[in-house]
């Protein structure tokens, strides 16, 4: 694809290439039965951190499906494998797909799933399958809703049906943790909100047609769900529901 068929955004985040810390490599933990999660840390330019989690669901299968990868590593490895054979492997957004090449070729009989437009966005992605709007491409322990694609910016927003357990990447963060004040600043002002809810950037793309966030929003809600997994942040253990709908309420109205 040309250059210039690329989105702004796209144009602009060219140059912020994460690059994970290596210092912070917290171990695989379950949060709940069939979910696993694999926290890491980001630098960006310049000197920014910023938290993101792979979380990993039991299929019907009895396999995993591993969401936004991370930077695959020999022990985050030997933990997966410990779970059951891979099985699929999600980028869920239009951002979360820079580590997941590693894992593709780790698990070469895994099906690796795309969320819409990121092929004709991203060059050199390995063989894909698009997420499709319908259909159980994960089996039916796992709904899943596109989210978009809205000025080429789409999510997949996964439910795990048996931990009722809403998994999120983009759509929500839930960041209340920060290295410094200062890095606590920047991102507030960058549009990071103070607790659950979409950031500003998000506004700007998946929800910018209201009508169409405010119907997409209702469906999610419409789902039983006790817990929020995001990918950057912590997770909402209580409440999840009333949560949601807290960050939500501009759009549910």
């Amino acid at each position: 694809m040309a250059r210039d068929d690329r989105t702004l955004l796209d144009r602009l985040l060219r140059p912020v290439r994460p690059t994970p810390i290596d210092s912070f490599a917290k171990p695989l933990r379950e949060i709940a039965p069939g979910v696993w999660s694999v926290e890491r840390r980001l630098r960006l330019p310049p000197g920014l951190t910023l938290p993101t989690r792979m979380t990993v669901l039991r299929l019907d299968t009895g396999g995993i499906l591993l969401h936004s990868p991370v930077l695959l590593d020999p022990a985050t490895r030997g933990a997966v494998e410990a779970l059951g054979p891979v099985e699929a492997i999600l980028a869920p957004n239009s951002f979360h797909y820079v580590f997941a090449r590693p894992w593709v070729e780790a698990f070469p009989s895994s099906r690796f799933f795309v969320a819409p437009e990121l092929p004709e966005r991203i060059d050199g992605l390995p063989a894909s399958e698009r997420v499709p709007h319908g259909g159980s491409p994960f089996g039916p322990g796992i709904a899943h809703l596109v989210f978009g694609p809205v000025r080429r910016v789409s999510e997949v927003v996964l439910l795990h049906r048996p931990s009722r357990t809403l998994v999120l990447t983009d759509l929500a963060f839930h960041w209340l943790r920060f290295e410094s004040p200062a890095q606590r600043l920047f991102w507030r002002l960058s549009g990071v909100p103070a607790g659950f809810g979409p950031s500003r950037s998000v506004r700007l793309t998946l929800l910018a047609d209201r009508a169409v966030a405010a119907r997409l929003l209702a469906r999610i809600l419409d789902w039983e769900f006790h817990r929020i997994v995001v990918a950057h942040g912590d997770p909402v253990e209580a409440n999840a529901k009333d949560e949601f709908r807290r960050g939500f309420r501009r759009y549910l109205v």
